[in-house]
C-alpha cells in the first residue's frame, strides 16, 4: 500500500483502572485504513469496538502503542492539538443524531465548523453544499422536529463531512432507524468516496455492504477481510 493512511494504529492497547484491578479493553491492535476505504468494524457487545473508535477519533488515548491521523502521530499532542485534529481531519456520526432542536438543518451543519476558523459565509456555503450532497437541499430551513429520523441522520452526516475530513467514523449509525432507512444511510456513507469511512456495527447485514470487514473480539482483531460488498 502506498500513500498516507487516513488512520493507522500500531500496537495499540487500552487498559482502564477498575475496582477488580486493571481491565484491558484493547490489546496489541494494528490497523490501517487508507483514503477512500470503507470498513465495517464488527464484534459482539463488549468486544472493544467503541473503545477502538474512540481511540481512532482521538476521543480517548491509548495506554500503549501509536495512533497516526492523516500521517500525524497523536502521541505527543496536548488536548488542544487533538481537538484540532478532530476538527480538521475527522467527522463523526453516532446512533443518536445530536442535533440542536431550536435551529434549522443548515445551522446544525454550520455548528460543526465553528472551530475551523471559517468566516460565517464560508460555513454557510459548505453547510448548504453538504446538505445538497445528502439529498436535503430542499430541507435546509427545517428544524429537527420537522424531519424524519432518516433525514435527521442525513443532517448529522452532512455535519460530519462539510469540512472535508480524511476519515468519517460512524458508531452504529443505523441503530435508531428502521431497516430500509438504515440501508439508505449506509448507501449514503458508501458514496463518500473522498473520505475513508469506518462503521462500527453489530449488524452483519449492514457490515456486508462494506468492502472490508474487521472483526474484533476480546480487545483483539480476529480477522480482517475484504468482501464483495457494495464498497468493494
Amino acid at each position: 500500500m502506498t500513500g498516507v493512511p487516513a488512520v493507522e494504529l500500531v500496537g495499540v492497547g487500552r487498559t482502564y483502572d477498575a475496582s477488580g484491578g486493571p481491565l484491558t479493553v484493547l490489546d496489541d491492535v494494528d490497523l490501517r485504513i487508507d483514503p477512500g476505504e470503507q470498513v465495517a468494524i464488527v464484534g459482539p457487545s463488549g468486544s472493544g469496538k467503541s473503545t477502538l473508535l474512540g481511540i481512532m477519533g482521538t476521543l480517548d488515548t491509548p495506554t500503549r502503542g501509536e495512533v497516526r491521523i492523516a500521517g500525524r502521530s497523536t502521541a505527543a499532542m496536548d488536548d488542544a492539538e487533538r481537538s484540532d485534529v478532530r476538527a480538521r481531519s475527522l467527522g463523526f456520526v453516532f446512533q443518536q443524531f445530536h442535533l440542536l432542536t431550536h435551529v434549522d438543518a443548515v445551522a446544525n451543519v454550520e455548528l460543526g465548523m465553528l472551530y475551523h476558523g471559517y468566516p460565517r459565509s464560508e460555513r454557510r456555503r459548505r453547510a448548504t453544499d453538504a446538505l445538497e450532497r445528502v439529498g436535503l437541499g430542499h430541507r435546509t430551513d427545517h428544524r429537527p422536529s420537522q424531519l424524519s429520523g432518516g433525514e435527521q441522520q442525513r443532517v448529522a452526516i452532512a455535519r460530519a463531512i462539510a469540512h472535508g475530513p480524511a476519515l468519517v467514523l460512524a458508531d452504529e449509525p443505523t441503530g435508531a432507524l428502521d431497516q430500509a432507512t438504515g440501508e439508505s444511510v449506509i448507501e449514503l456513507l458508501l458514496g463518500l468516496d473522498d473520505a475513508a469511512v469506518a462503521v462500527i456495527t453489530h449488524d452483519a447485514a449492514i457490515a456486508a455492504h462494506l468492502g472490508r470487514q474487521v472483526r474484533i473480539q476480546d480487545g483483539r482483531i480476529r480477522s480482517d477481510s475484504r468482501t464483495a460488498g457494495v464498497g468493494a
